[in-house]
């Protein structure tokens, strides 16, 4: 299952409406990440697998109000276009918590109680660069171009700023990263 721009902006329209007629009147924000954040801020790619979020204002799914609800709303809409059941994935929301902090990033598109905001590029590519998969490297090396990055030091000073556990990036692979983009 790919996922275009257009089927984006679409299925979170939906998504909004669901929200909105299980009767969620408070704001639901998302940030999004990963390759939905490409797809739709930089236009590199014709599609993703899914959208990549942290749930701004939900950090424990057990304790929230919201998150249930939010979870119908999802169901509803891959249930109706036959996408996966984690077509809206927030997996990745404590991790992003773990790594430091995280971006409250600005409002893209609001559908109805839904908010879908987006950080800022530099985010985007310390995530990158943290992760540094195969799939990663366009990414990487366009979102270096728009930055204006073009060194080591560059780069590394992106990286933390935003990736701030030590731990985190010992363990990860961004000397090898670093070192293989910028010789």
């Amino acid at each position: 299952m790919a996922l275009s721009a257009q089927d984006i902006e679409a299925y979170l329209a939906e998504l909004g409406q669901e929200l909105r007629r299980a009767g969620v009147a408070q704001p639901v924000r998302l940030l999004m990440v990963g390759g939905a954040y490409m797809l739709t801020q930089i236009g590199n790619r014709p599609s993703t697998k899914d959208i990549d979020v942290l749930l701004e204002d939900i950090p424990d799914p057990s304790a929230s109000p919201l998150y249930l609800p939010l979870q119908s709303a999802v169901r509803a809409v891959a249930t109706r276009h036959g996408l996966p059941l984690n077509w809206v994935n927030d997996v990745i929301g404590d991790a992003l918590r773990n790594y430091g902090p995280t971006p409250t990033g600005t409002t893209w598109r609001v559908y109805g109680p839904l908010e879908v905001r987006v950080p800022d590029r530099a985010y985007i590519l310390a995530l990158k660069l943290l992760a540094h998969r195969a799939q990663d490297e366009a990414d990487i090396r366009v979102l270096c171009h728009e930055l204006g990055v073009s060194t080591r030091d560059q780069a590394r000073r992106i990286l933390d700023t935003y990736i701030t556990d030590d731990q985190i990036k010992r363990l990860s692979q961004v000397a090898a990263a670093l070192a293989q983009l910028f010789p």
